[in-house]
Protein backbone atom coordinates (compact mmCIF):
# COMPACT_ATOMS: atom_id res chain seq x y z
CA UNK A 1 0.00 0.00 0.00
CA UNK A 2 2.92 2.32 0.76
CA UNK A 3 4.08 1.86 -2.84
CA UNK A 4 0.89 3.65 -3.96
CA UNK A 5 0.35 6.15 -1.17
CA UNK A 6 3.94 7.37 -0.76
CA UNK A 7 4.36 8.82 -4.30
CA UNK A 8 0.96 10.53 -3.97
CA UNK A 9 1.99 12.02 -0.63
CA UNK A 10 4.76 13.88 -2.43
CA UNK A 11 2.08 16.21 -3.81
CA UNK A 12 0.88 17.27 -0.35
CA UNK A 13 3.95 16.61 1.84
CA UNK A 14 6.96 17.06 -0.44
CA UNK A 15 9.49 17.66 2.33
CA UNK A 16 8.67 14.44 4.14
CA UNK A 17 7.60 12.18 1.28
CA UNK A 18 9.99 12.97 -1.57
CA UNK A 19 13.20 11.77 0.15
CA UNK A 20 11.49 8.55 1.26
CA UNK A 21 10.05 7.90 -2.20
CA UNK A 22 13.41 8.55 -3.87
CA UNK A 23 15.47 6.41 -1.50
CA UNK A 24 12.99 3.50 -1.76
CA UNK A 25 12.78 3.96 -5.56
CA UNK A 26 9.00 4.34 -5.79
CA UNK A 27 8.93 5.21 -9.50
CA UNK A 28 6.40 2.77 -10.95
CA UNK A 29 3.17 4.26 -9.57
CA UNK A 30 3.88 7.90 -10.53
CA UNK A 31 5.06 6.83 -13.98
CA UNK A 32 1.92 4.73 -14.59
CA UNK A 33 -0.38 7.44 -13.25
CA UNK A 34 1.12 10.13 -15.46
CA UNK A 35 1.09 7.89 -18.54
CA UNK A 36 -2.49 6.67 -18.09
CA UNK A 37 -3.97 10.05 -17.13
CA UNK A 38 -2.20 11.83 -19.99
CA UNK A 39 -3.35 9.20 -22.48
CA UNK A 40 -6.93 9.36 -21.18
CA UNK A 41 -6.95 13.15 -21.37
CA UNK A 42 -5.58 13.04 -24.90
CA UNK A 43 -8.24 10.55 -25.96
CA UNK A 44 -11.14 12.47 -24.42
CA UNK A 45 -9.98 15.76 -25.93
CA UNK A 46 -9.47 14.17 -29.36
CA UNK A 47 -12.93 12.57 -29.35
CA UNK A 48 -14.56 15.91 -28.60
CA UNK A 49 -12.32 18.09 -30.73
CA UNK A 50 -13.99 19.87 -33.62
CA UNK A 51 -11.46 18.88 -36.28
CA UNK A 52 -13.52 20.43 -39.07
CA UNK A 53 -12.43 23.95 -38.14
CA UNK A 54 -8.78 23.02 -38.31
CA UNK A 55 -9.08 21.10 -41.57
CA UNK A 56 -11.17 23.72 -43.37
CA UNK A 57 -8.87 26.51 -42.19
CA UNK A 58 -5.83 24.61 -43.48
CA UNK A 59 -7.54 23.95 -46.82
CA UNK A 60 -8.46 27.60 -47.16
CA UNK A 61 -4.88 28.68 -46.50
CA UNK A 62 -3.49 26.16 -49.01
CA UNK A 63 -6.13 26.96 -51.63
CA UNK A 64 -7.46 23.39 -51.73
CA UNK A 65 -10.93 24.20 -50.43
CA UNK A 66 -12.18 25.30 -53.85
CA UNK A 67 -11.17 22.11 -55.68
CA UNK A 68 -11.96 19.61 -52.91
CA UNK A 69 -15.23 17.71 -52.99
CA UNK A 70 -17.49 17.35 -49.97
CA UNK A 71 -16.41 13.73 -49.64
CA UNK A 72 -12.73 14.67 -49.67
CA UNK A 73 -13.34 17.29 -46.99
CA UNK A 74 -15.21 14.76 -44.83
CA UNK A 75 -12.41 12.22 -45.24
CA UNK A 76 -9.82 14.84 -44.30
CA UNK A 77 -11.80 15.71 -41.17
CA UNK A 78 -12.09 12.04 -40.19
CA UNK A 79 -8.37 11.52 -40.78
CA UNK A 80 -7.54 14.54 -38.63
CA UNK A 81 -9.73 13.15 -35.85
CA UNK A 82 -8.00 9.76 -35.99
CA UNK A 83 -4.57 11.40 -35.93
CA UNK A 84 -5.56 13.52 -32.93
CA UNK A 85 -6.77 10.41 -31.09
CA UNK A 86 -3.64 8.38 -31.82
CA UNK A 87 -1.42 11.33 -30.97
CA UNK A 88 -3.23 12.00 -27.70
CA UNK A 89 -2.91 8.39 -26.53
CA UNK A 90 0.69 8.12 -27.72
CA UNK A 91 1.57 11.27 -25.80
CA UNK A 92 0.70 9.49 -22.58
CA UNK A 93 1.82 5.94 -23.22
CA UNK A 94 5.01 6.71 -25.17
CA UNK A 95 6.08 10.33 -24.76
CA UNK A 96 5.70 10.58 -20.97
CA UNK A 97 7.88 7.50 -20.21
CA UNK A 98 10.46 8.69 -22.77
CA UNK A 99 10.57 12.16 -21.21
CA UNK A 100 10.97 10.58 -17.79
CA UNK A 101 13.88 8.47 -19.02
CA UNK A 102 15.47 11.49 -20.70
CA UNK A 103 15.14 13.60 -17.55
CA UNK A 104 16.66 10.82 -15.42
CA UNK A 105 19.58 10.58 -17.84
CA UNK A 106 20.17 14.35 -17.66
CA UNK A 107 20.07 14.19 -13.87
CA UNK A 108 22.62 11.36 -13.93
CA UNK A 109 24.89 13.47 -16.14
CA UNK A 110 24.44 16.43 -13.77
CA UNK A 111 25.36 14.23 -10.80
CA UNK A 112 28.45 12.96 -12.62
CA UNK A 113 29.56 16.46 -13.60
CA UNK A 114 29.27 17.67 -10.01
CA UNK A 115 31.01 14.61 -8.60
CA UNK A 116 27.94 13.27 -6.81
CA UNK A 117 27.39 9.54 -6.42
CA UNK A 118 23.86 8.22 -6.76
CA UNK A 119 21.89 5.34 -8.23
CA UNK A 120 20.27 5.77 -11.62
CA UNK A 121 16.98 4.27 -10.39
CA UNK A 122 16.82 6.88 -7.63
CA UNK A 123 17.19 9.57 -10.27
CA UNK A 124 14.59 7.81 -12.41
CA UNK A 125 12.29 8.04 -9.38
CA UNK A 126 13.06 11.75 -9.13
CA UNK A 127 12.13 12.14 -12.80
CA UNK A 128 8.88 10.20 -12.34
CA UNK A 129 7.93 12.33 -9.32
CA UNK A 130 8.78 15.48 -11.29
CA UNK A 131 6.19 14.45 -13.87
CA UNK A 132 3.40 14.13 -11.27
CA UNK A 133 2.41 17.83 -11.51
CA UNK A 134 2.13 17.33 -15.27
CA UNK A 135 -0.15 14.36 -14.62
CA UNK A 136 -2.27 16.50 -12.30
CA UNK A 137 -2.58 19.12 -15.02
CA UNK A 138 -3.77 16.47 -17.49
CA UNK A 139 -6.24 15.18 -14.90
CA UNK A 140 -7.77 18.66 -14.73
CA UNK A 141 -7.76 18.75 -18.53
CA UNK A 142 -9.51 15.36 -18.60
CA UNK A 143 -12.23 16.46 -16.18
CA UNK A 144 -12.75 19.74 -18.01
CA UNK A 145 -12.98 18.05 -21.41
CA UNK A 146 -15.37 15.39 -20.14
CA UNK A 147 -17.93 18.08 -19.28
CA UNK A 148 -17.98 19.43 -22.82
CA UNK A 149 -19.72 18.01 -25.87
CA UNK A 150 -17.53 19.83 -28.42
CA UNK A 151 -14.08 21.35 -28.02
CA UNK A 152 -12.82 23.93 -30.49
CA UNK A 153 -9.08 24.49 -31.07
CA UNK A 154 -9.38 27.88 -29.34
CA UNK A 155 -10.63 26.18 -26.16
CA UNK A 156 -7.67 23.81 -25.77
CA UNK A 157 -5.47 26.11 -23.70
CA UNK A 158 -8.30 27.04 -21.36
CA UNK A 159 -9.07 23.43 -20.38
CA UNK A 160 -6.24 23.39 -17.84
CA UNK A 161 -4.64 26.84 -17.55
CA UNK A 162 -1.25 26.62 -15.84
CA UNK A 163 0.18 30.14 -16.02
CA UNK A 164 0.14 32.51 -13.07
CA UNK A 165 -2.13 34.77 -15.12
CA UNK A 166 -4.95 32.26 -14.56
CA UNK A 167 -4.70 32.92 -10.81
CA UNK A 168 -4.00 36.67 -10.81
CA UNK A 169 -6.82 38.34 -12.71
CA UNK A 170 -6.15 42.06 -12.20
CA UNK A 171 -2.69 43.22 -13.23
CA UNK A 172 -1.04 45.82 -15.43
CA UNK A 173 -0.23 44.87 -19.03
CA UNK A 174 3.46 44.50 -18.18
CA UNK A 175 2.81 42.25 -15.19
CA UNK A 176 0.25 40.27 -17.17
CA UNK A 177 2.93 39.30 -19.68
CA UNK A 178 5.20 38.22 -16.84
CA UNK A 179 2.40 36.20 -15.22
CA UNK A 180 1.61 34.47 -18.51
CA UNK A 181 5.26 33.47 -18.84
CA UNK A 182 5.31 31.88 -15.37
CA UNK A 183 4.03 28.33 -15.65
CA UNK A 184 2.98 26.97 -12.26
CA UNK A 185 3.34 23.34 -13.34
CA UNK A 186 6.91 23.90 -14.52
CA UNK A 187 7.78 25.72 -11.29
CA UNK A 188 6.20 22.96 -9.20
CA UNK A 189 8.02 20.28 -11.17
CA UNK A 190 11.34 22.12 -10.83
CA UNK A 191 10.93 22.29 -7.06
CA UNK A 192 10.13 18.57 -6.89
CA UNK A 193 13.13 17.76 -9.08
CA UNK A 194 15.48 19.88 -6.99
CA UNK A 195 14.30 18.36 -3.74
CA UNK A 196 14.44 14.85 -5.14
CA UNK A 197 17.91 15.35 -6.59
CA UNK A 198 19.17 16.66 -3.26
CA UNK A 199 17.74 13.62 -1.49
CA UNK A 200 19.24 11.24 -4.05
CA UNK A 201 22.81 12.59 -3.82
CA UNK A 202 22.48 12.85 -0.02
CA UNK A 203 23.22 16.53 0.31
CA UNK A 204 23.82 17.68 3.90
CA UNK A 205 20.57 18.20 5.76
CA UNK A 206 18.62 15.62 3.73
CA UNK A 207 17.50 12.38 5.26
CA UNK A 208 16.36 9.33 3.31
Amino acid sequence: MDAISLPLKTLIDPVGAIPRAVNTQRWLVPLLLVAVVTAAAGAVVALRLDSSRVVISQMQQSGQIGSASEREIDEAIEQAGREALVGGVAKGLLLMPLLTLLLATLLKIAAWLTGQKTLFMELFTVAALTMLPVGLMHLIELLSAARLEVITPAMLESLAPTSLAAVVESASPGLSRVYRALDLINIWGALVMGQGFAASVKLPGWKG
